[in-house]
């Protein structure tokens, strides 16, 4: 049984989420996992990142449901997580996908901080933080993305005009949406 509260997210407590949701564990995985969440919660103490804190939640709401994706592999290819935020589901995904090529998308020059520390704690060597706002009559500076990723930033109907081109032929967008 799960205890809510205080404190960190453990690996313990991420391999027992994890394992509930059918994700499989890899070696190293649940440590690594809980280092990006606790650094997470240091940094949302001084900027909001995120309004989940209770390492249960975090350990549910932002790893677990990040790592549900995974259910729609392969991910060959690029994949774009537009609006990362604490880096969900980017991260946990370029952790699970060492092959594939991860760009994690945040308009705050803060949160791309925390994006770039996360990744350089994590050694993540596939995945790249880039600082820029879609925008209908402005090109990123990224290439043609296999498949873009976003968790609740805008309606699908919003964010498919902006991110179109950004999509490879053949490419699909994944939304994660609440149940709302």
């Amino acid at each position: 049984m799960v205890k809510r509260g205080g404190g960190e997210v453990s690996p313990c407590l991420l391999r027992e989420i994890l394992g509930e949701a059918g994700i499989p564990d890899f070696p190293g995985g649940a440590e690594l996992l809980a280092v990006h969440a606790n650094e997470m919660l240091r940094w949302n103490r001084s900027i909001r990142l995120t309004a989940i804190t209770d390492p249960v939640e975090v350990a549910v709401k932002h790893v677990a449901d990040s790592l549900l994706l995974l259910r729609f592999a392969p991910f060959p290819g690029r994949i774009l997580d537009f609006g990362s935020g604490a880096g969900y589901p980017g991260i946990p995904l370029a952790l699970y996908l060492p092959g594939t090529r991860v760009t994690v998308l945040e308009a705050s020059v803060k949160k791309c901080a925390f994006l770039s520390r996360a990744r350089g704690m994590l050694q993540l060597s596939n995945i790249a933080v880039v600082q820029g706002r879609a925008e209908k009559r402005k090109r990123l500076p990224l290439p043609p993305q296999d498949h873009i990723v976003t968790r609740a930033t805008a309606s699908a109907g919003e964010v498919i005009p902006l991110l179109a081109p950004h999509l490879a032929d053949g490419g699909r967008f994944l939304f994660m949406m609440g149940p709302g």
